[in-house]
This record gives C-alpha cells, sequence and structure tokens, in this order.
C-alpha cells in the first residue's frame, strides 16, 4: 500500500448538466456526496473546557466566551 501525498491526490471535477445528462442515460448513477458535519459547531464549542474555548478563533467562540462570562456573572 502506497502513502498519499498531495502531489497524487487528484483535483475535483465538475460535470456540466449536459455531461451529466449523457451520463445517466448511459446507466451511470449519481450519489450524493457524504455530510461532512451533522453538529452546530455552537453546540460543539459549548462542550469544550474552558482550556480548550481559549485556543479557539472566531467570531461563534467569542460568543461562548462572553455567554459563559454572563452564565458565572449571573451566578454569583
Amino acid at each position: 500500500m502506497t502513502k498519499l501525498s498531495l502531489d497524487n491526490q487528484a483535483e475535483p471535477l465538475f460535470i456540466t448538466q449536459e455531461i451529466e445528462a449523457e451520463l445517466i442515460s448511459t446507466g451511470y448513477e449519481f450519489e450524493p456526496p457524504p455530510i461532512a458535519c451533522a453538529v452546530r459547531l455552537c453546540d460543539v464549542l459549548e462542550g469544550m473546557s474552558d482550556a480548550e474555548l481559549a485556543l479557539q478563533p472566531g467570531e461563534i467562540a467569542d460568543q461562548e466566551r462572553e455567554r459563559r462570562q454572563n452564565k458565572q456573572f449571573l451566578a454569583r
């Protein structure tokens, strides 16, 4: 078994509607790609520890940090 490298990876393939119709007429069956993610990012961030969350960039992570600060402030 050979190890894959970036040089060996296939480039994305884009098919026009005309080519797709031709392939279908010859018996080719198209299957939708698998869903890459089925969980919302805010739900993932909510499950992280404070230390893990501190390492995450982005607006949604900022919102989760603010939510946690407000939760701690209200608990006092």
